[in-house]
């Protein structure tokens, strides 16, 4: 008779080190869950395709779409359940509780944020989850969208517990995993690859669909599209009158008549930016010329920039629209070619002197600003200043050119010498004793004074630079032409919170976002203005009061400068990554998971509650520009 022997198997799980048997448990619960999240893709995607228009499912589009759901939302799914259970302080039962309830947790907030970008237009984040707990009625949430959200939980709990059981029967977990884990990075790179070639050729088929799914930050990168990009020759940019590039935005509401009547003057416009000058820095001492520029023009004394970085806070200076929308604009730039006033401009023959050397087609303004415009971006000099010499003398030849011809100018200059590190010759050198600024090297408890002087001297310094344009505007007779403005992209901070920040782009306090902004119009009373305003009120008041644009709401988020003005109104900012709100002296920075509260002079002084008068109008401002 034949002798059974006992499956060597359970002989050697019954002998194994505690250890190994607890690892091969925790990997055996691993692949299940792993598994399971494989199962719940057609969920994701489902959820996922609720925030694009319809049609966007085909071709080119449609794999890059679905790319992004697998290399971007399932992977980070995929990433967040290995890093439960790599953590090794969870039971096998509790890790795969905690990593279920993320799975299904994620699933069900992609869900509802498809309910509410379809009804609301906006993505939810914690500032919304915020709001919505404290003031409910302020959000106009239907109960019906709540019992919708509901019935969502029931059925996504449902269908993952199910799921999870299937998983529990499934053969050959492991290879699943695997195979499921390559499958997910290969579309990350694949779908990564595509974006920075359409972003650099602007192919709206590709970038249109980033605003429109939440918290989505595709890579970019100028350098290698520049070099490789014609390897990928499926991505080509598109034209505006291609259906493909249709987008979300919708910029201007309805069309706008810009034409000047015939006979009526067409003033200059001349608008000088500082990088990186802060509020503070504009007085008699520190900016003389300007200054007293000032004693002839309106001086906004609580002005901000519309963001912390020089993408959004040039944007704002353009478009008049709130940062926020930065990112579909650039997503739709071939859509809306220029921003209004740009077509404005064009549309009365303006003639265009583009002053600047700041990589403006690596941020992008150049094709959402100045499609079609040349950026004078070479300048002679071997050092900043030098270079920003040039740059005024470039800018008055063009002057000068334009009255020979008798045609009205808009000329812009980008300043570079205040930007970190702060340049000027050394013979400009007023403020002493004065030390370089090493931001990686300096502690948070130095003293900024030296280091203010430098930065002193290269606002002195471009100072002088704007004293020879107002001389010569004044000999040719211009000034009484020309409307100037001056102003920033943005703050700069000297550890003014006392938590080791210089620069700009990590806050929104006012030394990062507060700036100054001169606005002479020829023949207005000179005042001082108390009364908040902020970048994209500039455009606006261009277009009313040059070119009679009146229906201020139908292109702008921004005020008539020389109109009625709110002694309070809530500010929308932007960065690098996030945005905020600033309501009085309170700004609310606003991340993906959490809200940052705090004073708009201290960071460190947490913010009073939110104005609910003032969200309603924040949501309609940042909802009014899309489809």
């Amino acid at each position: 008779m034949a002798v059974r022997h006992a499956p060597p198997l359970a002989a050697d799980r019954s002998s194994a080190p505690p250890f190994r048997i607890r690892l091969a448990e925790l990997g055996d619960a691993y692949s299940r869950v792993t598994t399971t999240l494989c199962l719940s893709v057609p969920l994701v995607t489902i959820a996922l395709a609720r925030h694009m228009e319809a049609g966007a499912y085909t071709g080119l589009t449609g794999l890059y779409a679905h790319l992004v759901f697998l290399g971007y939302y399932v992977l980070f799914l995929f990433a967040m359940v290995t890093l439960v259970f790599a953590l090794g302080m969870f039971t096998t039962r509790l890790a795969t509780a905690a990593s279920m309830t993320l799975l299904t947790s994620a699933i069900f907030y992609l869900v509802v944020d498809s309910l509410v970008y379809r009804n609301f237009k906006f993505h939810i984040d914690a500032f919304w989850v915020q709001y919505t707990f404290t003031s409910y009625s302020g959000i106009g949430i239907p109960p019906a969208l709540l019992a919708v959200g509901l019935a969502a939980l029931v059925t996504i709990v449902g269908i993952e517990w199910g799921l999870f059981q299937l998983a529990g029967k499934l053969r050959h977990r492991q290879l699943i995993t695997a195979g499921f884990a390559a499958t997910v990075l290969a579309a990350l790179v694949s779908s990564q690859v595509i974006h920075v070639v359409a972003y650099y050729k602007n192919d709206t088929r590709i970038t249109s669909i980033t605003p429109q799914l939440p918290f989505y930050y595709p890579t970019v990168s100028h350098r290698n599209a520049a070099k490789y990009g014609d390897l990928l020759p499926i991505v080509a940019e598109r034209s505006a009158l291609d259906p493909a590039s249709a987008g979300t935005l919708h910029y201007p509401l309805h069309p706008v008549p810009t034409a000047i009547p015939a006979g009526k003057p067409r003033p200059n416009i001349l608008m000088l930016v500082l990088e990186s000058w802060r509020f503070d820095m504009m007085n008699e001492t520190v900016s003389p010329h300007t200054y007293a520029l000032g004693e002839k023009s309106s001086v906004f004394l609580r002005h901000f920039s519309s963001g912390n970085s020089t993408p959004t806070g040039v944007f704002g200076l353009f478009y008049g629209i709130h940062p926020t929308y930065w990112t579909a604009v650039k997503s739709n730039s071939t859509v809306i070619d220029n921003p209004l006033l740009i077509d404005a401009l064009a549309d009365n023959g303006y003639e265009f002197g583009i002053y600047a050397k700041s990589e403006f087609g690596r941020h992008k303004i150049k094709d959402t600003m100045f499609r079609g415009i040349e950026i004078h971006e070479t300048f002679a000099g071997s050092s900043v200043d030098q270079r920003d010499q040039d740059l005024n003398t470039q800018l008055l030849a063009f002057m000068h050119d334009c009255q020979r011809q008798g045609k009205p100018f808009f000329g812009f200059a980008f300043y570079k010498s205040t930007h970190y590190s702060y340049y000027y010759p050394e013979n400009a050198a007023r403020f002493r004793p004065a030390q370089k600024l090493l931001i990686g090297l300096v502690g948070g408890q130095r003293d900024p004074e030296l280091f203010l002087n430098d930065y002193r001297n290269s606002i002195r310094y471009v100072d002088d630079l704007i004293e020879e344009i107002v001389i010569d505007l004044e000999r040719t007779g211009l000034l009484d032409e020309t409307i100037i403005i001056i102003t920033s992209d943005h703050g700069e901070e000297f550890n003014d919170n006392r938590v080791n920040s210089w620069g700009h782009g990590s806050n929104f306090t006012e030394y990062q976002t507060r700036v100054p902004l001169v606005f002479y119009m020829p023949g207005a009373t000179p005042r001082r203005v108390v009364q908040p305003t902020t970048h994209v009120d500039v455009p606006t008041t261009l277009l009313k009061r040059v070119f009679g644009c009146d229906r201020l709401t139908d292109y702008s988020n921004g005020r008539d400068l020389f109109g009625h003005l709110e002694m309070e109104r809530p500010l929308v900012l932007s960065g690098y990554v996030n945005h905020a709100f600033i309501m009085g002296d309170n700004v609310y920075a606003v991340f993906p998971m959490v809200v940052q509260k705090y004073k708009l002079q201290d960071i460190n002084a947490p913010a009073g509650p939110m104005r609910p008068d003032f969200v309603p109008q924040v949501m309609e401002e940042m909802q009014r520009f899309t489809r």
